[in-house]
Order: structure tokens, then C-alpha cells, then sequence
């Protein structure tokens, strides 16, 4: 079975979408540039929908200006009109989606929730930001502009950096498959409207139960960024992962998927955790742990203080029955509590 797809009317232009799969739907929002069938094309990256579309509807579409939706830039693109964009794909499914908002999608996400909260049920954040505010304004301006006048190296050299232990066959074919999704004018104005978007003031507003997703050795987005958007949504999850790949269908796909499934299925702990002698909060907490989180750094991460953070790994230790963070940590993982 191959993915279906189909064309919606967007203020006059044509907004491509695919579906694939059956039940709750969960739409991913487009990367700076996309193509769905270029995408659908390479391997890794159909293996991780499908994967997702075992128990899910998965839909992905082309943001107006690049893929196989309108190359018309005019009207210039917006957070505003992205977030409408992600509206009409979600409401052609006929009911509330999930959001899976990868990267700079994670602005028009985060907007749609606050504007139209009952169309998103849960919204997981993967790679986001809350603005790039850590890039001077001179080198924003000469990515961009090296972007619109040398597409082709600009491509490649992006494709290293979203997944910097690609071979040379990979980055290749990942450089290609950004030209054949845009235009370098496309591809420079996207990035100066992704670069220079900031949440801040909406973030905050957001009610929809979220997960955030980071790799550690992110390249593209440094791991800080994730950390400050979970701390800055009121109903977050911060789940830290290994690797340091942009693109979710890279690195340890059995890490991800174990993160993304216990969200989606409204599981705290996978269900081996039943007869675990640790509460829910103390799971949570152990988990950072063993991704190598200082006390400090969990307590920043899941919003408490530094007093609660040391009492809840006191009460670790003690229910193992362990000396150290790590030796709980291992225990708890070798028995499939976290």
C-alpha cells in the first residue's frame, strides 16, 4: 500500500497532503523544505512512518511554496499562515489530530494550540526552538543569502549538519532531495522566516499535553533549545535522547519510538513498570538520570526545585535498595522500568 495523496484549496493555493495508514491521526508538520514524494522515496525515512502508522493515521503535507504544493511566495510566508495551513490539513480528517512538530514547525504548532485548542490533542515537539535568538543577526543574513545564490552547496553543507554522521552517499542523496523540494529562493526566504520567528509569548499559552523530543549532540538545534521550550510549556514532558542527528528518522529509532508511543498511548511507563516500586514522578525523574542529568539540570527540565529533585533520588535509591544514581539507573534499566 502506498501513501494517498490528495489537495486542499489554501486561500487560493494548492496545499498538497499525503495519508497513510488507519486511526487517530497525527499529522506531521513540514521541515523547512519537503517534498512528499521525494521523502516518501528514501527509505529511512518511510521505515519511521511506517512505524508510526502501526497504530496511527499518518499525515504529512508541503507547506505552500515548496514540494508538491503552489511554488507561488507571494504572499510572503508566515507563522500565521503556516499554522492555518496545519488547521486545514488537520480539519480534512474530520476530527482533533496529534501534532508532531519537528524543528521550525514547532512555531506554527505552538500557534495553532493557542489559537485553536480543540483541533490539537497532543502536540510532540521534535528538534524545536523557542527563537534562534543565539545567532547574531550578521550571520543569519550571510546563511540566507549564501543559501539563495549557492543552493547547491548550501544544501549540502545543510545536509551535514542535520545529520552529521551521514555517509557521502547519504548527505548526496539528502542534498538532492532538498533541491527537488525547493527553489533556492524558496529555500532562503523559509530559512529567514525560520530563523527569525520567537514563541517566547505564546509558549506559556499553550493548554495541549506535550512531549519534547531533543538529541544530546543535536548540531542544528544545540540540545539548550529543547530544554528551554519544554521549561516554558505548561503541561511538558522533556525527554532528552541520544544521538545528535536533526532528522527523526535517523540514530536510535527504538529510543524514539519508546518515547513517542508512551506519549501517544497515554502511558507514563511501559507496562513491565507494573509492579515498580517507584511512583511516576520518581520514574520520570530516574530517566534523566540515566541520560546523565545533573540534579540541577532535572530540576530545570521538569520544573521543580533542586530541594525536590535530591529527595526524589534519595527515595530512588532507597526503594532499589542501590549506592548510586547509576547503579539505579542500570538496575531500572536492565528491568524495564524506565
Amino acid at each position: 500500500m502506498d501513501q494517498e495523496i490528495r489537495f486542499l484549496d489554501f486561500e487560493g493555493a494548492r496545499l498538497a497532503y499525503s495519508s497513510y495508514g488507519e486511526g487517530t491521526p497525527i499529522v506531521f508538520g513540514p521541515r523547512w523544505v519537503s517534498h512528499l514524494e521525494e521523502e516518501w522515496a528514501d527509505l529511512r525515512q518511510r521505515a519511521f512512518y511506517l512505524e508510526v502508522a502501526k497504530t496511527h493515521r499518518v499525515l504529512r503535507f508541503d507547506r505552500v511554496g515548496c514540494g508538491l504544493s503552489s511554488r507561488e511566495l507571494e504572499p510572503r510566508p508566515t507563522v500565521e499562515a503556516e499554522s492555518r495551513q496545519l488547521e486545514v490539513v488537520i480539519e480534512a480528517t474530520g476530527e482533533p489530530a496529534i501534532v508532531f512538530a519537528s524543528s521550525c514547525c514547532c512555531l506554527a504548532a505552538s500557534q495553532l494550540a493557542v489559537r485553536r485548542p480543540e483541533v490539537v490533542s497532543k502536540l510532540v515537539y521534535f528538534g524545536g526552538y523557542v527563537s534562534r535568538d543565539d545567532i547574531p543577526g550578521a550571520t543569519k543574513r550571510s546563511l540566507i543569502e549564501f543559501i539563495r545564490t549557492s543552493w547547491t552547496l548550501g544544501a549540502q553543507m545543510l545536509a551535514g549538519l542535520f545529520d552529521p554522521h551521514a555517509s557521502g552517499d547519504e548527505i548526496a542523496d539528502y542534498t538532492r532531495q532538498q533541491r527537488r523540494a525547493a527553489s533556492a529562493e524558496a529555500a532562503s526566504v523559509f530559512l529567514e522566516l525560520d530563523l527569525g520567528a520567537d514563541v517566547r509569548g505564546v509558549l506559556p499559552h499553550v493548554a495541549t499535553p506535550s512531549l519534547v523530543l531533543h538529541r544530546r549532540g543535536d548540531r542544528t538545534v544545540p540540545f539548550g533549545h529543547g530544554r528551554e521550550l519544554a521549561s516554558l510549556l505548561p503541561h511538558a514532558r522533556f525527554v532528552p535522547l541520544t544521538g545528535d542527528s536533526h532528522l527523526p528518522w535517523r540514530d536510535d529509532q527504538r529510543e524514539l519510538q519508546r518515547a513517542l508511543a508512551g506519549f501517544l498511548h497515554g502511558e507514563a511507563v511501559p507496562a513491565a513498570d507494573r509492579d515498580s516500586p517507584l511512583t511516576s514522578r520518581e520514574t520520570e525523574v530516574l530517566r534523566l538520570v540515566a541520560t546523565g542529568m545533573s540534579n540541577r539540570e532535572i530540576a530545570t527540565t521538569l520544573v521543580l526545585s533542586d530541594h525536590t529533585v535530591h529527595r526524589h533520588v534519595a527515595n530512588i535509591l532507597r526503594k532499589l535498595a542501590q549506592p548510586s544514581r547509576a547503579a539505579a539507573a542500570t538496575q531500572a534499566a536492565r528491568a524495564g522500568m524506565i
